[in-house]
């Protein structure tokens, strides 16, 4: 009888434990997605900073950012908040075997230059206000993805494996180069 106890007892104990690492992980996986918004949302902050200090022609003038003028950066950026979205929507659906993954580099340039092309039928506003539905959209739908998905192993890659490069570190990374090609370009024209 005390034997059969023993082993009972140990192995609630071990359930216990299970259930306290699963809370933990679901725990860390819910501080993982508050971080993500609050870093989406300040480098969207950050971005719109920079933009509003720009002057127009200079956002529009081609070939600033190597082939693409600072408007087709934020058409650029647009894209893959969209493809995001689409990446989350079939998430929820429970289809996340449907994600087009960008397997090359190859792939992804057709993706860019198609979307960019899309995305200069816009003027500076309406594609800021595109950029700023798709990206409430994107904040709130993270938000409503269940904790367990953000990590599923049975997806080819996990959310919070992928979702830092679209969410934050890609804009991050081209409103550097936007910020100093700015800094340059001023300074020329205060020399003149």
């Amino acid at each position: 009888m005390a034997r059969s106890r023993a082993r009972f007892d140990s192995a609630k104990g071990r359930g216990y434990r299970r259930a306290i690492m699963a809370t933990r992980r679901a725990s860390s996986t819910t501080a993982w997605r508050r971080h993500a918004i609050r870093r989406m949302l300040a480098v969207r902050r950050a971005t719109l900073a920079l933009v509003t200090r720009l002057p127009e022609p200079e956002i529009l003038r081609p070939r600033t950012q190597d082939q693409w003028s600072v408007k087709d950066v934020l058409g650029h950026l647009l894209s893959c908040d969209e493809e995001t979205l689409r990446r989350f929507r079939l998430i929820a659906r429970g289809r996340a075997d449907r994600i087009v993954w960008f397997e090359s580099m190859a792939y992804a340039d057709r993706f860019n230059a198609r979307t960019v092309a899309r995305a200069r039928r816009y003027g500076l506003a309406a594609l800021l206000r595109r950029m700023a539905r798709a990206h409430a959209e994107l904040v709130e739908r993270l938000q409503r993805l269940p904790a367990r998905t953000l990590r599923d192993p049975s997806h080819k890659y996990t959310v919070v494996d992928w979702l830092p490069v679209p969410g934050w570190t890609h804009e991050r990374d081209h409103m550097g180069e936007v910020r100093r090609w700015w800094r340059a370009r001023r300074a020329k024209l205060r020399g003149r």
